[in-house]
C-alpha cells in the first residue's frame, strides 16, 4: 500500500459518462458520474472507504466543512489488469 497523500486535490474522482435512457416513449442522454474508490483518513483515527459525491461538492463519510485529510488509492486485485 503506498503512503497517505495530505493533498486531497490530487484524490481521484471519477468520471462522467453519456447514458441512454428511456423516458416514457423518449430517448434522453444524460450523464451519469462513475465514482473512483478511495481510502480517506479523517480525524480522530477515521480510516475509511470513500467517494467523491459531485452533486454535493463532498467525500462520501465527511461533510464539506469537514474533509477527509489525506487519502490513498483503493487497491485494484492482484489478477485485474491496469
Amino acid at each position: 500500500m503506498s503512503d497517505w497523500n495530505f493533498d486531497m486535490s490530487q484524490a481521484p474522482r471519477g468520471s462522467w459518462r453519456a447514458v441512454t435512457r428511456k423516458i416514457g416513449k423518449n430517448e434522453v442522454e444524460t450523464e451519469e458520474h462513475v465514482p473512483d474508490l478511495i481510502i480517506a483518513a479523517g480525524n480522530d483515527g477515521v480510516v475509511t472507504l470513500s467517494r467523491w459525491l459531485p452533486r454535493e461538492g463532498r467525500w462520501n463519510m465527511f461533510t464539506a466543512a469537514v474533509p477527509p485529510r489525506a487519502w490513498q488509492p483503493w487497491p485494484s486485485h492482484p489478477e485485474t489488469s491496469p
